[in-house]
């Protein structure tokens, strides 16, 4: 299997770290203590959708930009590790959903929306089912005919959003896909504090929000959304771990860098040969979904466990190398710290990765 990126990706990568640098320059990484922002980065998002990123791995006759998870793989590395205040594994994930159930005018106009830049969509993660994203659920949403009605404890960009993919209970039926309008009066947003400075979060209330309920998620856009979250953490890791490779080289103790230590070299060289492990999980998992392959769930929740454990592992090895100076608030090793374990607390504890990997490889008969 071809891992090595096209040529076409390659540019991909470049122009999106340029745009990405432009930004950082600008906005510093960490923020101000005390100025850490509540809402999105606008000027950039109009920026990804100007070049037509916002829709990548959207279908062109759906207005896209076309491309396969491979490209957005690329994309979804660089800004994992830039870390800007945007979301981007939210809009693709609400874009895959749309794009699947784009046979209605009104999800094909809000897929335009979100493809254009025009409106932003966010989804509720705590509302999702429990073998994609095992959050503990604070509040819940019910379904009643167009309305919907419930509490969402921590939305992702929620001050900005407005379109929400969520799940909503309807009865004594199964938790269906909904995409609400969030809007006043029926939504009410309270800014809550958030472990991840660069994802801010917020409190919804909904009262007779409208909603337009959507069909089940297929296996390979559930597959897909997970290899996206794979990838945005691999770019995580490759910046925490390139910064202290970078400094064990700079800093000096007893005449010699501190990376000649074994201490320090062992610690890094295990971290580098993790990461390159989730790193070629993850490159398999974009081929298999783009493959439609009949195994591309397994290789898409394998990479996610392998990709969460590695990049967890490289931001506390990495912060605990820089020391003293990595613990200080302007030091960004703790900004790469804290997107990782709040994706461990979104995607769930390693064990439960591996029992939901378990129970597709096995059958539901393991857990019970």
């Amino acid at each position: 299997m071809r891992f090595a990126p096209t040529d076409e990706q390659l540019e991909l990568g470049r122009t999106v770290e340029r745009l990405l640098a432009a930004h950082a320059r600008r906005n510093t990484l960490p923020p101000p203590w005390g100025a850490i922002p509540q809402t999105l980065n606008r000027e950039l998002r109009a920026s990804l959708a100007e070049l037509g990123l916002l829709g990548l791995g959207v279908p062109e006759r759906l207005g896209g930009s076309g491309g396969c998870v491979a490209d957005l793989r690329v994309l979804a590395e660089r800004v994992g590790s830039a870390l800007p205040t945007l979301p981007f594994a939210a809009t693709a994930t609400v874009a895959a959903v749309l794009a699947e159930h784009a046979d209605s005018p009104g999800t094909r106009a809000a897929l335009a929306g979100v493809v254009d830049g025009s409106t932003v969509a966010v989804p509720g993660w705590e509302t999702f089912p429990a073998d994609m994203v095992p959050s503990r659920r604070a509040g819940s949403l019910t379904l009643n005919g167009a309305a919907v009605n419930g509490l969402l404890a921590a939305v992702p960009f929620g001050l900005d959003a407005e379109l929400l993919l969520a799940f909503a209970d309807e009865g004594s039926a199964l938790a269906r896909p909904v995409l609400v309008e969030l809007a006043e009066p029926t939504t009410a947003r309270t800014s809550v504090e958030s472990l991840d400075v660069t994802e801010p979060m917020a409190t919804l209330r909904l009262t007779g929000a409208p909603a337009v309920p959507l069909g089940p998620l297929g296996a390979h856009t559930v597959a897909r959304l997970l290899t996206v979250l794979a990838a945005e953490l691999i770019g995580t890791g490759r910046r925490a771990l390139e910064g202290a490779v970078e400094y064990a080289g700079q800093r000096r103790q007893f005449g010699r860098p501190i990376g000649s230590f074994q201490a320090i070299k062992h610690v890094l060289a295990d971290r580098s040969v993790q990461l390159d492990a989730a790193w070629m999980l993850v490159q398999g998992a974009a081929h298999a979904v783009d493959g439609e392959r009949a195994d591309a769930d397994v290789a898409a929740r394998t990479a996610l466990a392998a990709a969460a454990d590695a990049v967890e592992a490289v931001t506390a090895d990495a912060l605990q190398t820089h020391g003293g100076i990595g613990f200080t608030w302007e030091h960004r090793s703790h900004v790469l710290l804290r997107r990782a374990r709040a994706r461990r607390s979104l995607l769930g504890s390693p064990a439960h990765r591996l029992d939901v990997l378990a129970d597709r490889l096995l059958g539901s008969a393991y857990l019970s």
